[in-house]
């Protein structure tokens, strides 16, 4: 693109009617859908779940009379491709926050959080040595340890929808889709996967704290 800002914007912006606003919204979507695809893509999932993020920045895009695109300042220097890709990965981790954030309720009641990951990973932390399956793995378990394991998943479940939303995703995305820290800090928006592994030994802390607070020592159950 040559300009800063496509020929589309200013028809969009400066439409006399709706007729002629639709269809400078579609002249300047489909000018730039391959962006916004690309975005969409760079996150993790399927094709479904691309799409739906797809359809999610288009609905953000166009909410309140295109209120966000009337934020673009073209005198900034920054092109409007530019600008359309740093908002639509905010967008697309609004929509990740949205998900994962979300606390369990009557919409969600059976929200599953990966419980046996985060137990290693909090026992990893304190003793690396902890064999953190062997009870759970064990083929005949004692009404005993299953009650034990029982009292200490639900405590944890507890201390995770406490967090905040920023929080569970990090650990959403570690433990439950088995990201590495190089994808993560592309998606969260952190410099370095050395800053995503110190964010997520500060919140198995953060967890551990609330654990023993509750009277659980250990984790590796």
């Amino acid at each position: 693109m040559d300009a800063v800002a496509p020929f589309e914007l200013s028809q969009l912006l400066g439409a006399a009617d709706s007729s002629s606003q639709q269809a400078a919204w579609e002249d300047l979507i489909a000018r730039h859908t391959r962006l916004l695809l690309a975005v969409s893509r760079s996150f993790n999932g399927g094709h479904d779940d691309a799409m739906e993020r797809y359809t999610y920045i288009l609905d953000k895009l166009r909410e309140d009379d295109f209120r966000r695109i009337r934020t673009f300042d073209e005198t900034s220097g920054a092109r409007f491709s530019t600008w359309l890709t740093v908002t639509a990965r905010h967008l697309c981790l609004d929509h990740l926050r949205a998900l994962y954030g979300r606390q369990r309720d009557s919409a969600q009641p059976n929200r599953v959080y990966p419980l046996r990951s985060i137990r290693r990973a909090l026992a990893d932390s304190i003793r690396p040595d902890v064999d953190v399956e062997r009870i759970v793995d064990e083929q005949s378990p004692s009404l005993i340890v299953q009650t034990v394991v029982g009292e200490r998943d639900e405590a944890l479940r507890v201390a995770l929808v406490q967090l905040e939303s920023r929080e569970r995703l990090l650990l959403a995305l570690r433990y439950e889709d088995d990201l590495s820290a190089a994808r993560i800090a592309r998606i969260v928006g952190l410099p370095t996967p050395f800053h995503v592994y110190r964010q997520l030994n500060a919140v198995l802390d953060k967890l551990r704290r609330v654990l023993e607070s509750r009277g659980i020592e250990g984790v590796d159950g």
